[in-house]
């Protein structure tokens, strides 16, 4: 235990199971449950008040994500879960978040929502996004973008 009770990484087998599966990307992340729970949090916007977030969150476990420069610009989210009920409803979410979200999205934002899938498998959530290179430099200037990296 350190930070304030936190596991190390040596007791905490999802998040080192995590980070094994990603840790030869170039650009990685991995966050602990706390983390996951505030990214997902902020992630749903007005979408996660049309359920009782709170009783999703306590199973949301951990996260970690991969983003690409070849090619274009490719970035895959994957949410654990405590179970596939859990993803299944996550993923239903957040499906509704990205079609909440292109009813007021600029031209660019809604290409870029389009570009996006969300699917859930076994107890993961996973978000994927593809994008070119004048796309994706069109949606670093966007409102979309700038909610999503605060």
């Amino acid at each position: 235990m350190r930070d304030n009770g936190a596991e190390g990484l040596q007791t905490n087998t999802v998040i080192d199971d995590l980070i094994t599966s990603i840790d030869s990307a170039t650009i990685w992340s991995v966050l602990d449950q706390a983390g996951t729970q505030n990214m997902m949090k902020s992630a749903l916007g007005q979408a996660g008040s049309l359920t009782d977030f709170d009783v999703i969150k306590k199973r949301l476990l951990a996260s970690d994500y991969v983003m690409n420069f070849n090619n274009g610009v490719t970035f895959d989210l994957s949410v654990k879960t405590s179970d596939t009920v859990t993803a299944a409803t996550l993923s239903g979410l957040v499906k509704a978040g990205v079609l909440f979200r292109k009813m007021s999205a600029s031209p660019t934002e809604k290409i870029a929502l389009e570009d996006t899938s969300v699917n859930s498998s076994n107890d993961l959530l996973q978000m994927h996004f593809k994008s070119d290179d004048q796309r994706f430099q069109a949606l670093l200037k966007s409102d979309l973008f700038a909610a999503v990296s605060k």
